[in-house]
């Protein structure tokens, strides 16, 4: 049992902490998303913490964080900044950036000077990569891209996007930054994680020199699977918080509501429903410190995986029932349990559904082969 673990280390603790700092310095906005600006001052509060290196080694700029320490400050982060992000662009200019390109892209970043983003999603490309459209075509020195991506976080407020698109030898990775002509930007109205934003990228004829490509030519998936696991990890942390964060509404709202001359809390019904959430949602909380600890185990996608599906689904079961506990109470507009509602069923998405993640779980066990991603 060398890998049991219950509880943070007195390290991770004050990760965590210094997170929740930087929360409550910079409140999430109500109604609208943070601006570019605002995100930048938040980014350089965190980049001490080693936030938006994540996981880098000292050599390239990093903190040498574990990915159980770093998850400590994405926990710290939860629910009020859910999906903040930002650190994800650095990990494919360590892995598979020239030192050109690192030295372009990696210290802004780093410090919180420059914002990131992933664009890889399309409207009938999510998990099978197999389908993406988006085309870059070689011409001389440069490349042509063509194509459409959607659900990109902090789509507006970018300045550099990793994206990946078809070439003859195959799926490629390339690095656009934000002002590149040819690409544009339309906004994506959201159910929840609203201090963000999203956004559709279109490239049309998008001109890209070859000293943007990221990696060679066809290979775009390559390092993809292993990120599979800390991504999945990270959100079900989220979604846990997300579910604590419900349930702590619950219970304030009972303790105080009198129904019929006694306490809401009194009931055995609402004991009973409180105490089951409760319960399975420590027991999600400790599936994540597992696998944040065994990132590298043979079985760390299926279980990241079950970690994202249980947390997801338990986070939407949660809004649901404190809902009903509620009633009318959770219906006006600026009720916060009406932001973890929506911020739910955002994440309930994020890095695969539900039923995805339970069938990667499925394949990966029952398949003598274990071929699911």
């Amino acid at each position: 049992m060398d890998n049991a673990r219950f509880d943070r280390t007195a390290s991770e603790q004050v990760l965590l902490e210094r997170a929740r700092e930087v929360v409550l310095e910079h409140p999430r906005p109500l109604g609208r998303a943070f601006t570019k600006t605002e995100l930048q001052t938040i980014f350089r509060k965190l980049a001490p913490t080693g936030y938006l290196a994540s996981t880098l080694p000292k050599k390239s700029g990093g903190y040498d964080l574990t990915p159980i320490a770093f998850s400590a400050i994405v926990e710290g982060l939860s629910p009020e900044l859910t999906l903040l992000g930002n650190h994800s662009v650095q990990r494919y200019l360590h892995q598979f950036a020239t030192g050109a390109q690192q030295k372009r892209f990696m210290p802004d970043l780093l410090e919180g000077e420059s914002i990131g983003a992933i664009a890889i999603t399309e409207t009938e490309a999510g998990s099978n990569l197999e389908r993406i459209k988006t085309v870059a075509r070689r011409i001389g020195s440069s490349y042509l891209i063509d194509g459409e991506k959607t659900w990109v976080t902090h789509g507006m407020s970018a300045n550099v996007f990793v994206v990946l698109a078809s070439t003859e030898a195959g799926l490629t990775r390339f690095l656009i930054p934000g002002n590149t002509p040819g690409l544009e930007r339309e906004a994506l109205q959201t159910v929840g994680l609203g201090h963000l934003t999203f956004a559709r990228l279109t490239f049309r004829s998008c001109e890209v020199p070859v000293e943007l490509r990221l990696g060679a030519e066809g290979e775009g998936l390559k390092g993809s699977k292993a990120a599979f696991p800390i991504a999945r990890v990270l959100a079900a942390l989220q979604c846990v918080q997300i579910t604590r964060a419900a349930l702590e509404i619950a219970r304030s709202y009972a303790v105080s509501r009198v129904v019929a001359r006694t306490n809401l809390f009194e009931s055995s019904l609402i004991q009973h429903g409180y105490s089951q959430l409760l319960g399975r949602c420590e027991a999600a909380y400790l599936l994540c410190l597992r696998v944040s600890l065994q990132l590298q185990a043979d079985n760390a996608v299926p279980n990241a995986s079950a970690a994202k599906a249980i947390a997801g689904d338990l986070g939407l079961e949660a809004c649901r029932w404190v809902e009903d506990l509620l009633g009318v109470s959770s219906l006006h507009a600026d009720h916060p349990l009406l932001r973890l509602c929506g911020d739910v069923r955002m994440m309930g998405v994020v890095d695969g559904t539900s039923a995805l993640n339970h069938l990667v779980v499925a394949r990966r066990l029952l398949s003598a082969e274990g071929s699911a991603k």
